[in-house]
């Protein structure tokens, strides 16, 4: 028998029980035709590989320079971590605090999160308790990532200096932003519905 389940339209509120569809295959509402579920293709080996480079990209994405400043004859260069710390030391703590939490801690537990329970849905190991509690801290940290706030400023920070001094990009920008792309290309490959239904299943 095949399983089913009742998912309420967020157009309409239908309530509609849909089966289990196949990977590429979409389920849209009878009655306004909006979209209700969809299964993404090959999302736990997709999401794997993903949050795997975004790992691998992690550190020299927040310990490498980003750019490089050359004013007066003096040339100075900074990475994430170096711009949080000088932050700190100048008492802009709070802002410090942001940065470190939504653009590195935030991030880092998104991917690491994603992996974890994506091999442990491909080993069919779905069973383990843990692993629930677990994935409700990626739907945490999915509100709390911004990536791209810290990749607007740095824009910003571009336009206004230009005209005072010269800029240069390092290998930090590189991997900030394919660390970056990482994050984006997790939410689009992640099934967020596949994986609560297999946790609640346990199978």
């Amino acid at each position: 028998m095949l399983n089913k389940t009742t998912f309420a339209c967020n157009e309409c509120d239908l309530l509609i029980e849909i089966h289990d569809i196949k990977e590429g295959e979409e389920a849209t509402c009878p009655r306004c035709g909006h979209h209700v579920l969809q299964r993404k293709h090959d999302s736990v080996k997709r999401s794997i590989a993903i949050s795997s480079a975004g790992l691998v990209l992690f550190f020299p994405a927040i310990y490498l320079p980003i750019m490089a400043i050359q004013a007066a004859g003096m040339k100075s260069s900074a990475s994430l971590i170096q711009a949080i710390s000088s932050l700190w030391q100048s008492d802009l703590v709070f802002v410090a605090l942001s940065i470190l939490v939504f653009c590195v801690i935030a991030p880092f537990i998104k991917l690491i999160v994603a992996l974890t329970v994506n091999v442990s849905l491909l080993q069919n190991r779905t069973h383990l308790g843990w692993l629930k509690p677990l994935f409700k801290w990626y739907h945490k940290m999915d509100t709390w990532e911004m990536l791209e706030v810290f990749m607007l400023g740095i824009l910003i920070s571009i336009i206004k200096l230009k005209d005072m001094a010269e800029l240069s990009f390092d290998t930090g920008i590189i991997c900030f932003i394919f660390f970056m792309l990482s994050q984006l290309f997790l939410k689009l490959s992640l099934d967020k519905q596949l994986i609560w239904q297999r946790l609640h299943d346990g199978k």
